[in-house]
Parts: C-alpha cells; structure tokens; sequence
C-alpha cells in the first residue's frame, strides 16, 4: 500500500498552528469602550461649562464659586455679561491671581474652547492683543510678563 502525501511536505517544527479568532474579543470591548467613553466625554462637554449660551452673573458667580477664584483675579463688566480674567506679573504694582490653577479653572468653567486656552497660552508679548470667538462668545487677550495674561471673554460682536 502506497502511502498518499496530501499537499506540500513541511516539517513538523516549521508548521505554524492556527490562532483562533482572539482577537474579535479585544477588538469588540475596545469598540464598545470607545462608545462609552465617547458618550460620557461629549455629554460632559455639552453639559459642562455655559454649553453655547451666552455669559451671563450667574455663570460668571458660579465659576467663582466652582474655582475658588479671588477677587483679585477677575472683573466682572457689563452687568454680568463680560468678565475679564488677570494673572499676576512681575511687576510689583501689578494685581492678578498668582493662583493659575483657579484661572485654568475659569477659562474651563466659562466654556472657553480648548483650542482657545491653547493660544491663550502660547501667546508671547510681541503678539500683541489676540482674539477668537466661539457659539456666542468672544476673547480678547493679552500677555506681558509684567501684567501677566488679561483675558476679557464677553458676547460675540456682530459682524
């Protein structure tokens, strides 16, 4: 009886065992997270901050609270619908929070997009006043590192 070879002749060693599906589990939780974690952010932003509606006392008093802000760091203009937000200089004479952490706070409390904070942040004195806009709200800002960074955010100026 002759012996019958079925296909290419490998050595045992040389043969690769077949995986099972493992990775349709991972790939399905990691999926599913995802969509969870996505949900949870984007109703934490849509719920979080003023959520597009307009600056109003009450957003501004409750930031305050929120962010245990002091007097020192914010102004508030227009009967409540414009806010200006000050950090401490070098300057001797200069008021503003030294407490970054409660301005951070602020910009986040007020809906101040995380765009926006970033090129709050990384504007240089030679910049000059910056602005930018966003739903019906408007920043204009400034930095020094002898007055700090001056944020005025109020509604948006009709174009």
């Amino acid at each position: 009886m002759e012996t019958q070879i079925q296909g290419p002749i490998v050595p045992p060693e040389m043969l690769r065992k077949r995986r099972k599906k493992s990775w349709i589990a991972p790939a399905a939780g990691g999926l599913v997270a995802g969509t969870v974690l996505g949900l949870v952010i984007g109703v934490s932003v849509a719920g979080g901050g003023l959520g597009g509606s307009a600056l109003t006392q009450k957003a501004i008093d409750q930031a305050v609270e929120t962010c245990a802000m002091e007097a020192e760091g914010y102004t508030v203009m227009e009967d409540g619908t414009a806010v200006e937000l000050d950090t401490k200089g070098t300057d001797l004479y200069d008021d503003g929070t030294r407490d970054y952490a409660a301005y951070a706070c602020m910009l986040d409390e007020l809906g101040v997009p995380e765009i926006t904070q970033q090129k709050i942040e990384r504007t240089r004195a030679l910049d000059g006043t910056q602005i930018d806009s966003w739903d019906d709200l408007q920043a204009s800002w400034s930095y020094h590192p002898d007055t700090g960074i001056n944020v005025l955010i109020e509604g948006a100026k009709e174009k």
